[in-house]
């Protein structure tokens, strides 16, 4: 019989995104990722270098992450950032799919529920959305593809 030993959250506190939190061992749990996904709306209708705005929405993130992270919960020099959005599907009026996965190492192993963990993963996504990806001058998103 396999024990199941990982935890998710799902977090709902901003309206555009779709919000989780979790880890694969909550018991001995070494890492936590945090999963944003929803639906880029493109606000530009000339020809744009997603490739470019896609490049600097990852290295923003990784900066603001950085900038953000309490030091004391995690590894600063152990943080993953995977933003993923397709540039060659992106046009003017048509909603894209975006994903961005952030992997932390803890540097103490608290559980993914205890509240100093949700206060800084809350903390950490504050940041993050609000003045990454709903400062974009890009892009619009959505929860919901439609």
């Amino acid at each position: 019989m396999i024990a199941k030993k990982g935890k998710q959250i799902m977090i709902n506190n901003f309206n555009n995104f779709n919000i989780v939190s979790g880890t694969v061992d909550n018991k001995n749990a070494k890492s936590i990722y945090l999963t944003i996904s929803g639906w880029a709306d493109p606000l530009i209708s000339k020809d744009v270098n997603y490739k470019k705005v896609i490049k600097d929405f990852n290295k923003r993130i990784k900066n603001r992450l950085f900038n953000t992270l309490d030091k004391h919960l995690f590894n600063v020099n152990r943080s993953i950032v995977d933003f993923d959005m397709r540039e060659s599907g992106l046009t003017y009026g048509k909603r894209s799919y975006m994903n961005c996965e952030i992997t932390l190492f803890q540097n103490h192993k608290f559980k993914i529920q205890e509240k100093i963990i949700q206060d800084s993963l809350n903390n950490i996504l504050d940041e993050i959305i609000t003045s990454v990806l709903n400062e974009s001058k890009f892009f619009k998103f959505y929860k919901v593809k439609k």
